[in-house]
């Protein structure tokens, strides 16, 4: 083979090699337009799945259950069957089938079902932990009047922060069954707590608490605030011994 012969030839053989180079790089492109149009629903479906095992794990008493089979068989038919399409198509013209239109149907129709079971998953999670908490909830009002009377610091900040954390677990579904152990565990403990409060205070002994903790305990109040039913009610709760009784120094 002579010199010119040789050179052609490993053109030759170089054009081929760049041609399949880019071929390949056209179906790498293909395969990853594919994937970028599913990763986000996929990740979203993997999610929705461990939540679906809390979501499981509710009472028979919750106000919302999951029901897969009634509820959305039809809608995960309608799915599978539109990947099933799809998964035909790509078995046959791989990385092509990208321009085919069931790629884009099967995607619609995977994300329509993703769509409504994040609603459901949430809405069951949702209903059931409102639920829960008004079973140990106290009225703002109340419990704003639990901080005003003497001794009873100690039920509200053991309240407030039991809340706290309720509401921060209550945030977002669980995507394992021990944040509902915990919930339950944590409205039980509310309860209790509630149980030591005074929930059934007078009008006369809220305004007079209400009256003190306003002008702070530096300043006090005239003991004319202080009406019949209100000292009655300390001296029956044996709370009149936190306070005392100062002459004012405006006697003048």
């Amino acid at each position: 083979m002579s010199s010119l012969e040789q050179k052609v030839y490993a053109l030759r053989e170089q054009f081929e090699l760049n041609r399949s180079a880019g071929e390949l790089r056209t179906a790498i492109d293909d395969c990853q337009e594919i994937y970028e149009r599913f990763v986000s629903l996929s990740e979203r479906l993997h999610l929705l799945q461990r939540q679906s095992s809390s979501i499981g794990a509710l009472p028979v008493g919750a106000p919302e259950l999951l029901d897969l089979n009634s509820e959305f068989k039809e809608q995960i038919s309608t799915a599978l069957a539109s990947l099933g399409v799809f998964f035909e198509v790509w078995r046959k013209n791989k990385q092509v089938s990208r321009q085919d239109d069931s790629v884009e149907n099967s995607r619609v129709a995977l994300e329509s079902l993703v769509v409504r079971l994040e609603s459901k998953i949430d809405s069951c999670w949702k209903k059931w932990t409102e639920q829960l908490y008004s079973q140990c909830m106290v009225e703002k009002v109340i419990l704003d009047s639990q901080r005003e009377i003497p001794g009873s610091e100690r039920v509200y900040s053991d309240y407030i922060e039991l809340q706290g954390r309720f509401k921060d677990l209550a945030k977002q579904v669980p995507e394992t069954v021990w944040p509902l152990r915990d919930l339950m565990d944590l409205k039980n403990r509310m309860e209790q707590v509630r149980g030591e409060m005074q929930l059934d205070l007078p009008e006369n002994v809220k305004r007079f608490f209400k009256l003190l903790n306003q002008r702070g305990r530096s300043t006090g109040v005239p003991l004319s605030e202080m009406d019949k039913d209100t000292f009655c009610w300390l001296l029956e709760h044996d709370l009149l011994g936190q306070f005392s009784v100062e002459r004012s120094r405006k006697l003048f």
